[in-house]
């Protein structure tokens, strides 16, 4: 079943989904029993139950859109960006799925919303016990609550993705300055306000801004690391009229170097 929701752990997304793009390059899709002799020893093939982990991989990216087609066979979406590196891009796919929620399942839109709903929004950055949170939120009541295993596998794709760190039952959230390095890059302004970079470029990659509109300190941190290290230069702007970020520093510029 095509589903977010799937006892995956991030790496084999990312290996399963390139070794698919080049297959698909050569103008060919894949077998299902190409990807079984690519990512399984023959003596695995002989037991029952031995696939299931290609099979949640590969489910796992049809719900996400970036492969498709039928039980047999297997190709790239052909509006993927492969410029991206695969974080970046599965990330960028999670906000675009938000686009057509009305037309997904309750259990994958939940699996998207989960990060904004319990850490960007309400600006937290440590959740001790996320299983208990994410049964708190409504999507979660309507679909009749998320186990344990479902938490801990969005836990680990989240880690892998650079979104933040597993801590026992818990969850830090703390974007990798390198996930936000490789957004910024692909600005197409590439220097302006800080509201034009997070209202209108950054918050369509990934959830960045609170339920005030302030930047989340998952995110803040970040870029203030990327900053220090001269990769991204923020500033005053003092002649700006849009809103200033970073609290007491009331930064409103941003340059991507």
């Amino acid at each position: 079943m095509n589903m977010l929701f799937l006892t995956v752990y991030g790496p084999e997304l990312e290996s399963l989904f390139y070794y698919v793009h080049k297959h698909t390059q050569q103008g060919e899709p894949i077998s299902r029993d190409q990807l079984y002799s690519a990512y399984l020893p023959k003596t695995a093939l002989a037991h029952k139950g031995q696939t299931k982990n290609i099979e949640d991989a590969v489910n796992y990216l049809k719900a996400a859109r970036l492969i498709g087609g039928d039980k047999a066979y297997f190709c790239v979406q052909p509006n993927v960006d492969m410029s991206m590196p695969f974080a970046t891009l599965l990330l960028h796919q999670f906000r675009q799925l938000e686009h057509i929620s009305t037309q997904l399942p309750l259990l994958d839109l939940l699996y998207i919303k989960l990060l904004e709903q319990l850490f960007i929004a309400p600006n937290r950055v440590w959740i001790s016990d996320l299983h208990a949170a994410a049964n708190q939120l409504g999507l979660a009541q309507q679909v009749g609550g998320i186990s344990q295993e479902k938490i801990g596998a969005w836990k680990r794709v989240m880690e892998f993705l650079g979104i933040g760190y597993r801590m026992g039952s818990g969850f830090y959230c703390l974007y990798q300055p390198e996930l936000l390095h490789a957004i910024a890059l692909r600005w197409s302004l590439t220097e302006g306000t800080l509201q034009e970079f997070f209202e209108g470029y950054l918050q369509s990659w990934v959830p960045c801004l609170t339920g005030r509109g302030e930047v989340a300190q998952s995110v803040a941190s970040a870029l203030e690391h990327l900053s220090q290290k001269g990769s991204i230069y923020l500033h005053a702007k003092q002649d700006s009229p849009s809103r200033p970020y970073f609290g007491t520093h009331h930064l409103r510029g941003i340059k991507v170097l």
